[in-house]
């Protein structure tokens, strides 16, 4: 599985654990942060250390089951992923996958800010 995949998937994994508040598993969203923190921080571009600061402040926030934060900082990271993608352009299409990955996360940020929102009821 591409890096690219593994992020897609983990923002699927990220935002379906928020969405059930967490419930069955507490850290479920901190090994697939863990993960694109140590793969950004191994190919040390300048261009990605505020994505990985963005990430662990991210990983606080779920830590708190803060949604609000979640979703300010899932806003941060499509932004960051952007504007580190505006340079890239070859015909392994990195720099379209990477827009692709920071859409997806702005619109997680936009269903979490809805989460933020309606507080999670116990279910009867």
């Amino acid at each position: 599985m591409s890096f690219i995949s593994e992020v897609e998937s983990s923002i699927q994994t990220l935002f379906a654990a928020i969405g059930n508040g967490f419930q069955n598993d507490p850290g479920a969203g901190f090994n697939q942060i863990d993960n694109w923190i140590n793969h950004l921080s191994a190919i040390d571009q300048p261009v990605l250390r505020p994505i990985v600061a963005e990430l662990q402040t991210l990983r606080r926030h779920i830590e708190g089951n803060n949604a609000a934060g979640m979703a300010e900082a899932f806003q941060t990271l499509g932004e960051l992923t952007a504007q580190s993608a505006l340079t890239t352009h070859n015909f392994s299409g990195e720099g379209d996958k990477a827009r692709e990955i920071s859409q997806k996360l702005i619109s997680a940020a936009g269903n979490l800010r809805h989460i933020a929102r309606v507080p999670v009821t116990a279910a009867h």
